[in-house]
């Protein structure tokens, strides 16, 4: 076996998003107490940072397509920790946190915060500045 291999495979895409899903588990298993994933946390963020946007701009700004952010969506909908609301003279909705979901939100900050620090100190410093500029790299059309 070659030292360039992560567990059974030499392909960069699958250990990547081997490492991506690790990550999130990480994150989602500090979360837990929250009642949302990671992935649910960073849209009840985006929704709170850009008050009242309607999909397409939340698209925007996560970089979801509107499939995934719609499926994404609907157990915050469900839960009740947004309204997608609309008014007469509107053409499109209106996503808003509601009182339970900016209280979720807060609490998830918290452990987010807490999930950050522990994957800093896991991490370490330096490799966390290769990992950032390697990210980049990989991000760049």
């Amino acid at each position: 076996m070659s030292g360039d291999k992560i567990g059974n495979t030499t392909c960069h895409c699958l250990k990547i998003r081997r490492g991506a899903a690790a990550v999130v588990n990480f994150y989602d298993g500090i979360l837990k107490p929250s009642g949302v994933t990671v992935r649910q946390y960073s849209l009840l963020h985006a929704i709170n940072e850009h008050e009242g946007c309607n999909l397409r701009e939340l698209s925007e700004v996560t970089e979801l397509d509107r499939s995934t952010l719609t499926r994404n969506l609907k157990p915050l909908l469900s839960q009740e920790f947004l309204v997608n609301a609309k008014k007469d003279n509107q053409r499109d909705s209106r996503l808003i946190l509601t009182a339970k979901g900016f209280r979720t939100l807060q609490q998830a900050a918290q452990l987010w915060q807490r999930a950050q620090s522990e994957f800093e100190a896991k991490i370490g410093a330096e490799r966390l500045a290769i990992l950032e500029e390697i990210l980049a790299a990989i991000q760049k059309p």
